[in-house]
Parts: structure tokens; sequence; C-alpha cells
């Protein structure tokens, strides 16, 4: 049953932290949808690639916080598994699944990329139209930006610029951004663990060399004590019994 348990615990943990970045994308999503509708080609390509770029800064910065945070929490593990005390809040909201991992950055993007590289898959392989939409409405974010492209490309036709696209436009271009978002999770975990590990060193090495500062004060003053100054002998000239000349 702790077994179970734990596992349940884990599959919960993974699909929370994979729902933030999710809904991120789905409203970056929505919006280059509303983009795709403006004529101008130049401004329709400059607003999509700020798109693309913000919801993949944004992204690493939240997988970077992902990161630090289950450092953390494998910190407060190890000091439990010692019998140490934390001296941290995080004891409080502490797990096993919550630790850092040097996978788990993967998996999170997995499970972000899953939906949009189904709803792609049986597009692209199916040809089917109510799939296409579900993922320009869904996840956009990974389709729509190629699509904007090939409306530019198509936009010197007489024909509907959107209808050309639509027909011409190629479904496995989503593989290619749902491989840079993938690599940009990964990438963001990793460095927020390598930054609260750094942080950690830091402290450690900090809180070394104040404990050693104090540990070499206190033998210098108890040097102190112990030490006592000889007495200093009295003048033979200026003693009781010297002879007067």
């Amino acid at each position: 049953m702790k077994t179970i348990g734990k596992i349940m615990w884990s599959i919960l943990e993974y699909l929370r932290r994979a729902a933030t970045p999710f809904f991120i994308s789905l409203m970056f999503g929505m919006t280059m949808l509303a983009v795709s509708s403006i004529e101008n080609p130049e401004l329709k390509i400059i607003l999509m690639f700020l798109l693309v770029a913000g919801d993949g800064v944004l992204v690493f910065v939240l997988l970077r916080v992902m990161g630090e945070n289950a450092y953390k929490m494998k910190t407060t593990g190890q000091m439990i598994r010692e019998n140490r005390p934390t001296g941290s809040a995080d004891s409080s909201t502490y797990r096993p699944c919550k630790e850092y991992r040097w996978y788990k950055g993967a998996v999170i993007g997995l499970l972000v990329c899953a939906i949009p590289a189904v709803l792609v898959l049986v597009s692209a392989l199916g040809e089917n139209l109510v799939a296409r939409v579900v993922l320009m409405l869904l996840c956009g974010w990974c389709y729509l930006p190629v699509f904007a492209i090939y409306q530019v490309a198509f936009s010197g036709m007489e024909a509907d610029a959107l209808v050309a696209a639509y027909g011409f436009s190629s479904l496995w271009w989503s593989f290619v951004l749902l491989g840079a978002y993938l690599a940009v999770m990964i990438v963001g975990y990793a460095v927020g663990a390598s930054r609260e590990k750094t942080r950690q060193y830091i402290m450690a090495m900090q809180t070394e060399s104040i404990e050693e500062g104090i540990a070499r004060h206190q033998k210098q003053v108890e040097s102190g004590r112990k030490f006592t100054p000889p007495k200093q002998k009295k003048s033979a000239g200026k003693g009781k019994g010297a002879k007067k000349h």
C-alpha cells in the first residue's frame, strides 16, 4: 500500500507541475490565434516571434523555480533521513516525490508536450479537420507560428491566403517547436537545481568560516586567561638592605 501511495503521489506531483506551463502556453496560443488574423504580414511575423520567445522565457523561468524548490526539498529530505534539525518551513510540506531528480525536467516536459504531439499526429496522419481545429485552439503555440509563415508565403496569391496556407501548411514542423520547448524545460529545471546547489554550498562555506572564526577567538581568549606575566624582581640598589655610599 505504501508503494502504491508513493506512485500516486508522484503521478499527482508530475501532473501538478506540468499543468502550469501547459496553461501558460495555452494562453500564448490563444493570443497567437488572434494575431494570425492580422492582415499585415510583417507585423504578424514579428508578433508571432515575440510571442514564441515570451512563452519560452516564461516557461524557462517557471521550470527554473521548480528546479530550485525541488533541490531544496532534496536537501530537506537528506536532513530528515539523517535525523538532523531542518530549521526550515520546507519540512512541513516535504514529500519524497517533491525531491529533485535529474530526469524530472524531461518528464514534466513530455507531459506538457504529450497532448499537442498526439493532436499533430492525428491531424497529419489522418487528415482530421477536427483534430487540427482542436490543435489550433488548445496548443496553437506549436502550430500557429508555422501557419503564419505559410500565410505570408501565400499572401501574394489572388486566392485567400488563409485557405491556401491551411491547405499547404505542414503539421510536421510542429515537432521542431515541440522539441525546442522540451529542451527549454529540461535546461530550465537543471539550471534551477544547479543554482540552488551553488547557493547552499556558498552558505555552508560561509557558516563554516564563521564557526572557525568563533572557535579561534574562543581559543585565543582561553589562552589569554591561562597566561600570567612573570613578576619583576626588585632592584638590589633599591632594596631595604642596600648600602649607602
